[in-house]
C-alpha cells in the first residue's frame, strides 16, 4: 500500500518508523515552517531512505495537489499536522485522508487535547482515528480508544501511552483497508463535542491562591514536559515546576504559596489552599533543573513564598 505520512510531531515517529520497515511509506510532508520537532521528522525519515518533502500552506490547493496526484497515493495518515487540508484534495487518494487524534472525539477537539484532559483532571483520554473533512477533527470516526491516565502520569509519559495505541488502531485501519473489508464509521455527536485551542500564558501559570493541591499537581503533570512546567515566581524570578506530589505537614493554617519546610533531606514543602500541601520534587531554575532536595540547598527558608506568573511565560 502506498502511503504519505503528514506530521509535525514526534508523535508521528512510531508510525513513521513502522511504515518505513513495512515498505509501506511513499514519503514524509511536514510544513514548511523550521521548527525542532519537524527537524527530528525530517530526519527520522531520511534514517530510513523515505523522501520529505516540506509544504507552505499556501501550496495545498496546487503544488501538494498535483504532486500527490503523481505518488498514487492510496492513502494518507495526519499526525498533529496544522494545516487545514482542502476538500478538494482530500478525495485524491484512493482511500482517502484520515486523522489520529490524541482524545476521545468529539470532546477535546484542537491542537493540544493531551494538555487539556491532564489540567482538567480527566481520569481517562484515548485516540481517535477519523476521516478527515474540510473542518479540524469533525470527521467521522473509524477507530476509537479509550486510555486511563495513570496515577503520576505526564504529558510525556502519558503521549508515550497513546503513541502506542494509536500504532496500533493504525494497523488495524490498514489491515481493514488491506483485506478489502468496509470501515464502519460513526458521525461525531456535535452536542458533546468541546474545543481548546492552544494554552496560554494564564494556563500554564499556578494560581496558588485559587488552586487546590489536586489542580495544582494536574496541572504541573499537564506541563511536563510539552509545556516546559507549570510557571510560577520566587524571589522575583519566573521558574518553572516540574514534577510535585502531594504531601501531609502539621502547621498552623499558611497564605498558599507559602514555604512552610525545607530542609536538605525531606525537600521543600508549599502550603496550598484548604490546609492542603505539596512536596516540589523537580524544578527548573535559572541555574538549570534541579531536585526539591538540591532546592532546598539554594537557601529557601520557611516564610517565603511562590508567586502568581502574571506576565507571559517562555515556552
Amino acid at each position: 500500500m502506498n502511503i504519505v505520512l503528514l506530521a509535525n510531531h514526534v508523535y508521528a515517529l512510531p508510525v513513521l518508523h513502522y511504515l518505513a520497515q513495512q515498505k509501506q511509506l511513499q514519503a514524509v510532508v511536514i510544513p514548511a515552517t523550521i521548527q525542532e520537532y519537524n527537524l527530528q521528522v525530517e530526519r527520522a525519515a531520511g534514517m530510513h531512505g523515505i523522501p520529505c518533502k516540506r509544504i507552505s500552506r499556501r501550496e495545498l490547493h496546487h503544488t501538494f495537489s498535483d504532486w500527490l496526484k503523481t505518488q498514487q497515493t492510496e492513502i494518507v495518515i495526519a499526525y498533529t499536522f496544522s494545516f487545514r487540508i482542502p476538500e478538494k484534495v482530500l478525495s485524491i487518494p484512493v482511500f482517502g485522508f484520515f486523522n489520529v487524534h490524541y482524545s476521545l472525539l468529539p470532546a477535546y477537539r484542537g491542537p493540544f487535547p493531551v494538555f487539556w484532559q491532564m489540567k482538567n483532571g480527566d481520569p481517562t483520554g484515548g485516540v481517535t482515528i477519523h476521516r478527515m473533512s474540510g473542518e479540524f477533527d469533525t470527521g467521522p470516526v473509524v477507530f476509537q480508544q479509550p486510555v486511563p491516565v495513570g496515577a503520576g502520569d505526564t504529558y510525556g509519559t502519558y503521549s508515550s501511552k497513546l503513541g502506542g495505541v494509536s500504532l496500533n488502531l493504525v494497523y488495524q485501519l490498514l489491515q481493514t483497508l488491506v483485506n478489502g473489508s468496509s470501515l464502519s464509521t460513526h458521525t461525531q455527536d456535535e452536542s458533546r463535542s468541546t474545543y481548546f485551542s492552544r494554552p496560554g500564558p494564564t494556563d500554564l501559570a499556578i494560581n496558588w491562591t485559587q488552586n487546590t493541591a489536586v489542580e495544582i499537581e494536574a496541572l504541573v503533570n499537564a506541563c511536563n514536559y510539552e509545556m516546559g512546567g507549570a510557571v510560577t515566581v520566587f524571589r522575583g524570578q519566573p521558574v518553572k515546576i516540574l514534577e510535585v506530589s502531594q504531601a501531609s505537614v502539621q502547621t498552623a493554617d499558611t497564605v498558599p504559596g507559602t514555604i512552610v519546610h525545607s530542609d536538605h533531606t525531606n525537600g521543600v514543602f508549599v502550603a496550598c489552599r484548604n490546609r492542603q500541601f505539596l512536596r516540589i520534587n523537580i524544578i527548573q531554575l535559572t541555574e538549570g533543573v534541579v531536585s526539591g532536595f538540591r532546592l532546598a540547598a539554594f537557601g529557601l527558608k520557611p516564610g517565603e513564598r511562590f508567586e502568581q506568573y502574571t506576565e507571559t511565560p517562555p515556552i
